[in-house]
């Protein structure tokens, strides 16, 4: 009855254009396909600790304003959205050997600004439909706003900020590394060092929107 309700008030909608969708999250096949674009991103020199990075969708229109609008707008209901997506990953095979889910990290400054990390609420959920979730790393000092730097300096600025929590152990897992975002690869490159360091067997990357090819 409470959904019927909510439903009846709040009725479904998609997050590109408005038009009604059966569900809350769901969207239209023309907005979806607009910014669908399931790939392995390509590796560079820059991330020689990720293993392989996957992406649903290209980092522009509708994705970009979402995820944007989740992190500095506080809109939480479009990480049904973000979920919607990550429900067609189209190699679940590929992650088969995975035994944790870790989100990359913000810092406890950024977290208690913000209320919530936007990896957590957007991975989360469908994230335990499947395996463990594990907040394995913690940064340990406050970093500039990747998006502010130059491309060049973005690796600077989260060198040794991460680290494994007291009592943590990766040893001999597979860790899926998750993120809203992959820009650069710095981020994601800093959390996969410590990762390995502590002698995880392999670290797999996905993100919800990329620029990256």
């Amino acid at each position: 009855m409470l959904k019927w309700l909510t439903e009846l008030i709040y009725p479904p909608r998609c997050p590109g254009c408005g038009a009604a969708v059966e569900q809350h999250g769901q969207w239209c096949p023309q907005c979806l396909a607009a910014v669908w674009h399931p790939r392995r991103i390509n590796r560079t020199r820059a991330v020689p600790h990720i293993d392989g990075c996957y992406c649903l969708a290209d980092y522009r229109g509708t994705m970009r304003n979402i995820l944007h609008r989740i992190k500095y707008d506080k809109a939480l209901r479009y990480a049904a959205s973000c979920r919607y997506v990550l429900d067609r990953f189209p190699w679940p095979e590929r992650l088969a050997h995975i035994d944790y889910v870790v989100p990359v990290p913000l810092s406890p400054e950024k977290q208690a600004q913000r209320g919530f990390n936007q990896a957590e609420l957007i991975f989360r959920p469908w994230a335990e439909q499947h395996w463990l979730w594990y907040d394995a790393l913690q940064r340990v000092r406050p970093t500039t706003a990747q998006w502010q730097l130059r491309r060049q300096d973005r690796a600077e600025n989260v060198n040794d900020v991460m680290e494994l929590r007291p009592a943590g152990s990766v040893a001999g897992r597979q860790i899926l590394l998750v993120d809203d975002i992959y820009t650069t690869g710095a981020t994601m490159e800093a959390c996969a060092r410590v990762l390995k360091r502590k002698k995880a067997a392999g670290v797999t990357g996905l993100v919800i929107a990329s620029g990256a090819i």
